[in-house]
């Protein structure tokens, strides 16, 4: 009953939310706080539309068949219908384009069926009102590695980054404001390919010199900047869409102390994000095997079996360590005018034998965990993506059968929102449909003008809107959208 109560709850929220969509999302008018109101929490379309070998770099060996190489079943808009009503409003769409996807290497020219079997599936969101967030994702290494090694030739990957998000921003130009793009995934992090020259510049897994991780970070920025340049040039509504920028390793301690967003210079004012990942602790999320430095966590504390071993068990330290790391990315960037995307985060499922644990209690600690997690991310204004690959320990969403894969998750994401909303819509209040359009209040006037979605005024000093004609479409009168 619990479960159906707060799915209800979530359901009826976003119903509300997108019945009453922004009329300005309709040419990217909303600044990247305003967007981030409406986006928490979101779902990881993942080992889908980023599938492949990096033995097809800079090919178009790949082809559609891509999609389900990773995972066996290809997205529908039932897929997505069922991620909607599961309550998630945002769905972050990792994808490959170098990897099998190039018709042309010189232009960076996409295959023109990849392309049209992403805009597909973006449509499939942005038809249930959801917004996306497609990017460059591991892609093959090409760049997310081979970009930030010791013999890369930067200034190479630069323009061969300028000419791909050239051509996915033009060919996603005229979408509005639901669709965001991403101009990396975790650089640094992932398999080199097998074009990679030198050595990763810092380490992958540990902490690195000061100097070493400047440097690694000062290489992504480098790249950010060519990927928002990119996309500004392209014009339409892209000279105003909100972009998300990734901080090194997308590692929220790395990113805190290293990366200063406002170092990259964006023509368009507010209109910028940060993305950092979150599978911690380690141990609990990710570990697939015991090692000689620690075990698998399977529970959490509180939530653990009485005779558990205490290598077995997530501690409160672990906990406040998350809530901790999630603050300072709030002063950091959120309080700065930057809202942080957690674009990843998950707690792998495991099958536990009789003599290995307690299968209840581990699933009762994973829910425990994203009950928490999502809520200190919300509480910190953070948007929450939760990873889901349709298998192997993420599958919160059953996409074969079409109902929920995972209901502790699921429960521990609801439950999460629902504990963190109102702190959340305090960081991020309800945008006003006008407030690019007009500063002053027009509700006492007896007559006023009328605009449309651009600002621009189609009749002057109307006093009733309903006694002129106008071509269908949606304006702005007395401070009221209308439909016409």
């Amino acid at each position: 009953m619990k479960k159906i109560y707060l799915s209800l709850i979530l359901a009826c929220g976003l119903a509300t939310a997108h019945a009453q969509d922004n009329p300005r999302l309709s040419v990217c008018g909303l600044n990247a706080a305003e967007t981030a109101y409406y986006m928490a929490p979101g779902w990881n379309l993942g080992n889908t539309l980023e599938a492949g070998s990096s033995a097809d770099n800079f090919t178009d060996n790949a082809g559609t068949a891509a999609e389900t190489s990773w995972q066996s079943t290809k997205t529908t808009q039932e897929v997505i219908d069922l991620v909607k009503r599961s309550g998630f409003k945002t769905v972050r769409i990792p994808c490959s384009w170098v990897m099998g996807h190039l018709k042309e290497t010189t232009t960076m020219t996409i295959d023109p069926d990849w392309l049209a079997r992403v805009k597909e599936i973006v449509d499939y969101c942005i038809k249930d009102g959801l917004f996306v967030i497609l990017n460059d994702h591991w892609d093959g290494g090409w760049l997310e590695y081979d970009g930030f090694t010791t013999g890369a030739d930067v200034e190479k990957k630069k323009e061969q980054l300028r000419l791909l998000w050239t051509n996915i921003a033009t060919a996603f130009r005229d979408y509005d404001g639901h669709l965001l793009f991403a101009g990396m995934n975790e650089p640094g992090v992932g398999g080199a390919s097998p074009d990679a020259q030198g050595t990763l510049m810092v380490n992958a897994y540990n902490d690195d010199s000061d100097v070493n991780e400047t440097a690694f970070t000062n290489r992504i920025l480098e790249y950010e900047q060519v990927f928002i340049d990119a996309v500004r040039a392209t014009g339409g509504n892209n000279a105003q869409r909100v972009l998300i920028v990734q901080g090194p390793m997308v590692n929220a301690v790395k990113t805190v102390k290293f990366f200063d967003v406002s170092k990259l210079k964006d023509p368009a004012s507010e209109r910028l994000m940060v993305e950092i990942h979150g599978y911690d602790p380690y141990r609990f999320c990710q570990m697939t095997e015991d090692a000689s430095w620690g075990m698998m966590e399977y529970y959490w504390t509180g939530h653990a079996p009485a005779r558990a071993s205490a290598g077995r068990v997530g501690t409160t330290s672990e906990q406040q360590a998350v809530q901790t790391a999630f603050n300072n990315m709030k002063t950091a960037f959120v309080d700065k005018g930057y809202p942080v995307i957690l674009g990843e985060y998950g707690a792998r499922e495991r099958t536990l034998s009789t003599t290995q644990g307690n299968q209840a209690k581990h699933n009762e600690s994973r829910q425990y965990w994203y009950n928490f997690t999502t809520d200190y991310a919300m509480t910190a204004g953070m948007i929450p993506i939760c990873w889901d690959i349709n298998n192997n320990g993420y599958k919160i969403v059953d996409r074969a059968n079409l109902t929920v894969g995972d209901d502790y998750d699921l429960d521990g994401i609801q439950e999460g929102v629902e504990a963190a909303q109102a702190t959340f819509n305090t960081i991020y209040p309800e945008p006003s449909a006008t407030a690019a359009i007009r500063t002053s209040t027009v509700l006492t006037l007896e007559s006023d003008n009328v605009y449309d979605c651009c600002g621009r005024v189609v009749a002057k000093e109307v006093k009733d809107i309903h006694n002129i004609s106008l071509p269908r479409g949606i304006y702005i009168y007395k401070g009221r959208k209308i439909i016409k």
